[in-house]
């Protein structure tokens, strides 16, 4: 969450040259959309169902196929289309084939490279799909290089590097820095000075912008430093017609950070974005080293925050995993295509069953978001796309993450953090999770802990330290520890995550001025003299022996105890957390979400809400609700909870009203237990409702602290007699 994010992405000018074509021209010559005819050999041949793996040369594709005896055509798409039977130009194209399951196809059209097409397979006479479309998956025949990165043994980095000598200083091996992708292509100018060709066509490259990575890459390499780019698209305020990198669900005034995700919805954005890949993947690859190596690539930032670091506007998780999953493949097909060995990840904050806001179409939960980006990339061809993430304590500013209430050993944990990290790796040791048989590999690139103010706030920060590093140098899927900052930054909010402090006063916010305590624990936590270092900490930490900081040895259970189960989603017609900001709020002198513990003793998301401060007063929350007809056999329930949950409260009453007039009501003091509730709301189906949450503060507002344990309107079943 560094502030290099936080400040307007930068709008960089345009610069740009000629750099050669790749691609060979060949003889054949179709539209955008190419319908190929593929018929089954005869009666006595199994029949094709679908496309199995899609594989590459240097020109020519070869599709693998699946299934029985009937006429199929293989429809090309591009990435951003999706209906196989609207195509407005068909051209047939004889296949070479020297089997049934097997189909070559030349990989360029005139100079259009289908590498980063997908394909589906159709039924020759009514056109419906055979199997999902598939994406090239298998790039081995392609002459990439093959040399290994630099990989040093050690974990140990830092982001935002400010001086050279200082990492070396300190022993720093990975840093990350961001890439803005209006900085580096360039669309402004005639004659860019620099260009890259993407099927036939010249993409403008600021050359200027290009030059601050080259010095800075080869200097942190010929250091003994790895590097990682991550790929930002700072965006507008305002349409912008000529940029074709804007997506277009962005919203863009509403992102806050303005950065967006990046259009490949179109054939332009699809062509900058493959061009902008495709540049640096062939300049940081290059077995000569000249300008640098670069190990990996982020794509975007904090995927379950995209509203606020990769706005795609409002959209549901499962639409966003689709999006993101093709931003995400054509990042892999352009750098593996020059390097068989360089990375592309993922990118996620510490959020995993919790959302970062209550809004459900600008937040997502974390373990969704990966389990719907998996289900669709193995859907169309898996690819070795690895996690970038940001295990954060719970709250950032306070660095007792060993304290985290919502980081718990099971996958239901609302957070993950430093304190259950090995949740992380767990998840995706599980077979379904697996590419080519292997997890995925992780890199922590951006996690920072606070120096809280105080004598003790530089022992607190450095303890917090050691603990992370010892545990992440202990878990073998985790290749790098990338720690938010080198240097404190005045605009980061008020959070002191640096190795320094950073001076008070000039125009450049980040200028080191002292050294704290964790510059040295940082320096020696992967020497031989890191025990020693790291001593000072255990009693801060609350340990005796450095066993006690290990990650959990025993299976992660997708149950930790700790959370209440989820409500069957098939099942919730109305859920009033998703929905909180759009309830019209009166008087509430608070109103947000929370979480209490229920009468089962397990953690509930609430709904937080503070009477009025005045004695006596009422507070309320309405929701308009379109409620469904009822089917047979069911019924529509208000389910919730109600707890007060600050013991000095003298008790409330909590009400819900139906239009307005109350159909239940509940007296409640801070010393009873939480209680569960069901409100039927059968006699209003197919109505809509305006459904008001009340609180009523009695007679001493203070502390008033009510809370709405996971109210959601659902379908039940009827119950019957006997």
């Amino acid at each position: 969450m560094r502030n290099a994010k936080r400040r307007n992405a930068a709008r960089g000018r345009s610069a740009g040259a000629g750099a050669k074509s790749c691609w060979a021209a060949i003889h054949w010559l179709v539209e955008v959309c190419l319908l190929t005819t593929v018929w089954a050999c005869r009666a006595e041949a199994e029949q094709v169902t679908g496309i199995a793996s899609i594989q590459a040369f240097p020109q020519k594709l070869v599709v693998n196929l699946t299934g029985s005896a009937k006429p199929a055509r293989l429809v090309e798409l591009r990435p951003y289309q999706t209906d196989p039977s609207a195509q407005s130009a068909r051209s047939d194209l004889s296949v070479s084939t020297t089997s049934q399951r097997r189909l070559d196809l030349p990989r360029f059209a005139g100079q259009r490279d289908r590498l980063y097409s997908k394909f589906q397979l159709v039924d020759a006479a009514t056109e419906h799909p055979l199997g999902a479309p598939h994406y090239v998956d298998d790039l081995s025949g392609l002459p990439a290089w093959k040399f290994d990165m630099p990989w040093p043994k050690s974990k140990k980095g830092v982001t935002c590097p400010v001086d050279l000598d200082d990492l070396k200083a300190l022993g720093v091996k990975y840093v990350d820095t961001n890439v803005i992708l209006n900085g580096l292509l360039d669309w402004r100018s005639e004659n860019p000075a620099e260009s890259w060709e993407v099927d036939g066509q010249k993409v403008g490259i600021n050359l200027d912008y290009v030059r601050q990575f080259d010095r800075q890459i080869k200097q942190m390499n010929d250091a003994g430093i790895n590097v990682t780019l991550i790929i930002l698209n700072g965006v507008p305020t305002a349409p912008d017609p000529a940029n074709p990198l804007i997506h277009p669900r962005t919203d863009l005034a509403g992102a806050p950070n303005h950065l967006g995700a990046i259009n490949v919805n179109d054939e332009r954005g699809l062509r900058y974005f493959r061009a902008a890949m495709e540049y640096l993947a062939h300049r940081y690859s290059d077995p000569d080293g000249a300008h640098g190596w670069v190990s990996g690539y982020i794509i975007g930032n904090e995927l379950q925050a995209h509203w606020v670091w990769h706005n795609t506007g409002l959209i549901a998780a499962d639409d966003l995993a689709r999006d993101y999953a093709t931003q995400l493949r054509i990042a892999w097909l352009a750098v593996r295509r020059y390097h068989s060995k360089v990375r592309v990840y993922a990118s996620m904050d510490h959020h995993w069953t919790a959302r970062f806001g209550s809004d459900p179409l600008k937040s997502v939960r974390g373990d969704k978001l990966l389990e719907q980006l998996n289900a669709v990339t193995k859907a169309e061809g898996d690819f070795p796309w690895n996690v970038a993430f940001h295990p954060y304590p719970e709250h950032l500013g306070n660095p007792k993450f060993w304290e985290d209430k919502t980081a718990v050993l099971g996958f239901d944990t609302q957070r993950i953090t430093f304190k259950n990290l090995e949740v992380l790796p767990a998840f995706l040791h599980q077979e379904p999770f697996l590419c080519y048989g292997q997890p995925r590999r992780i890199i922590l690139s951006e996690q920072g802990l606070h120096c809280p103010d105080g004598p003790d706030g530089e022992e607190i920060q450095a303890a917090a330290y050691a603990r992370a590093y010892y545990k992440v140098s202990h878990l073998p899927d985790i290749d790098a520890f990338i720690l938010h900052r080198h240097v404190d930054h005045r605009d980061e909010g008020g959070l002191h995550l640096g190795l320094w402090t950073c001076k008070q006063d000039g125009p450049n916010p980040g200028v080191p001025d002292r050294k704290r305590l964790i510059w040295d624990v940082f320096r020696l936590a992967d020497t031989d003299q890191w025990e020693q270092a790291f001593a000072f900490a255990k009693p801060i930490i609350g340990i005796k022996d450095w066993n006690e900081a290990l990650p959990s040895a025993g299976p992660i259970l997708a149950d930790s105890g700790v959370f209440a189960a989820p409500l069957d989603p098939r099942s919730v017609v109305y859920d009033l957390i998703d929905n909180m900001g759009k309830a019209q709020v009166t008087t509430c002198l608070d109103w947000r979400v929370s979480t209490a513990k229920g009468a089962d003793g397990r953690l509930y998301p609430t709904l937080f809400q503070h009477p009025p401060a005045k004695d006596g007063t009422l507070g309320t929350a309405t929701f308009a609700l379109e409620l469904p007809k009822l089917p047979a056999g069911r019924r529509l329930e208000l389910q919730f909870g109600t707890v007060l949950t600050a013991p000095s409260s003298d008790g409330v009453e909590f009400a819900v009203l139906v239009d307005g007039k109350e159909a239940w009501a509940e007296k409640q003091t801070a010393a009873e237990q939480p209680t569960a509730h069901t409100l039927d709301l059968s006699a209003n189906a197919g109505q809509t409702i305006q459904l008001t949450l009340r609180v009523d503060s009695l007679k001493d507002a203070g502390n008033d602290w009510a809370n709405w344990l996971r109210p959601a309107v659902v379908l039940t079943e009827t119950k019957t007699a006997g």
